[in-house]
Formats: structure tokens, C-alpha cells, sequence
């Protein structure tokens, strides 16, 4: 006989789910149209970096991630007036302006002040009219060597140091095992009176 307590079974083997079944067979060919994708853009953008613009170094929010590093939206009003650039003139040569983030490190500060000077050192500046060239543009050297690259100036996490020491022989001479016995049997000692007077 049939447990009646127990649920019917009833399963819902008539919702044709053929019709409903997502497939992926595309997913190659898409491959390979986002790979052509990327070198149309870079083309297109040459000799400017295929990656796009320049981004800061920023830490990850919460307490608990704050200490990892990436990159951010967009270079601060500060950073960029530390560095000697102007709203303007960083949105014409690739650096990227978050006018919502705001400095709350002085090392952030400091260090992407460095990262906006480095940037504008190797920076190489095509005039927009080759007939009359402006003061800031580079020399026509340096433009005929300007090459495009993949990614630059990359946000790289700083590696670990671990530091290493020698154990001095008074640990070595402990039996460290016996003390956390001792400490466990004090433990249990201490629990047992306050039980005891929990049970009075």
C-alpha cells in the first residue's frame, strides 16, 4: 500500500521544453568576430593604445578587500592639477576624468600623480593640423616612431615579501605541545566551577 501522508508525485513532463532550451553552438564564430572586432578598433584608434585611455590606481572598497589594488574609472581634478594637466587637455590625450571620485589617500594621490607624469613623459603628441602644428605637439622624429601597443602603463599588484628568520634556541628548546595542553586541561578547569556555580 501507498504512504498517503507523503506528497503525490507530480512531475511536469508536458511543458515542451525543447522550445525553451538555450544553445550555445555560436559561441566560436563569435570568437572569432570579436577577435576581428578588436583589430578593427585598434586600427581605427592607431597610433593611439588599442586598450583605450589611461586609468588610476585605486583600492577595492570594504574592509575586507581594501588592501587589493586596480584600476579606476578616472583621474581626480587634483591629481590631474598636481600633474600640470587640464580637464580639458587629459580628455583630448588619453587620460580618462572621473570628476565623482575624491582623494581621501595621500599615497593614492602621490602615486597617481607619478603614474599621470610618467604618461606624460613617453607621451607622443600628433599635431591635429599637420599645416600649422601647435607648441605642445612632438617633433616630427618622435612621431615617425610612434608604434601602437596593446596595453600600457598596466595596474600590477606589488609582490609579497615574506620575511624569513632563524627560531633562537629558547623556542626551540620549549615543547610547545605541553603548553597547549596545560592551557586546554586550565580551560576546562576554570569552565567546570562556573558551570557548577551556574547549576547551584
Amino acid at each position: 500500500m501507498p504512504n498517503y501522508k507523503l506528497t503525490l508525485p507530480n512531475v511536469h513532463f508536458h511543458k515542451d521544453w525543447k522550445t525553451r532550451v538555450k544553445t550555445w553552438f555560436d559561441q566560436p564564430a563569435r570568437k572569432t568576430r570579436r577577435k576581428q572586432n578588436r583589430i578593427k578598433k585598434a586600427i581605427k584608434v592607431a597610433p593611439r593604445p588599442a586598450s583605450g585611455s589611461l586609468r588610476p590606481i585605486v583600492h577595492c572598497q570594504t574592509q575586507r578587500y581594501n588592501m587589493r589594488i586596480k584600476s579606476g574609472r578616472g583621474f581626480t581634478h587634483r591629481e590631474l592639477k598636481m600633474a600640470g594637466i587640464s580637464r580639458h587637455q587629459a580628455m583630448g590625450i588619453g587620460i580618462a576624468v572621473d570628476k565623482r571620485r575624491k582623494n581621501r589617500s595621500a599615497q593614492t594621490l602621490k602615486e597617481n600623480v607619478e603614474r599621470l607624469r610618467e604618461y606624460k613623459e613617453k607621451l607622443i603628441l600628433f599635431p591635429r593640423r599637420r599645416k600649422n602644428p601647435n607648441k605642445q605637439d612632438s617633433k616630427r622624429e618622435l612621431q615617425k616612431q610612434a608604434k601602437q601597443v596593446k596595453t600600457y602603463m598596466k595596474v600590477r599588484y606589488p609582490e609579497r615579501v615574506i620575511e624569513t628568520r632563524v627560531i633562537p634556541q629558547e623556542l626551540r628548546e620549549r615543547d610547545l605541545a605541553k603548553e597547549r595542553r596545560d592551557k586546554i586541561q586550565k580551560t576546562k578547569e576554570r569552565l567546570i566551577k562556573i558551570r557548577q556555580g551556574k547549576k547551584k
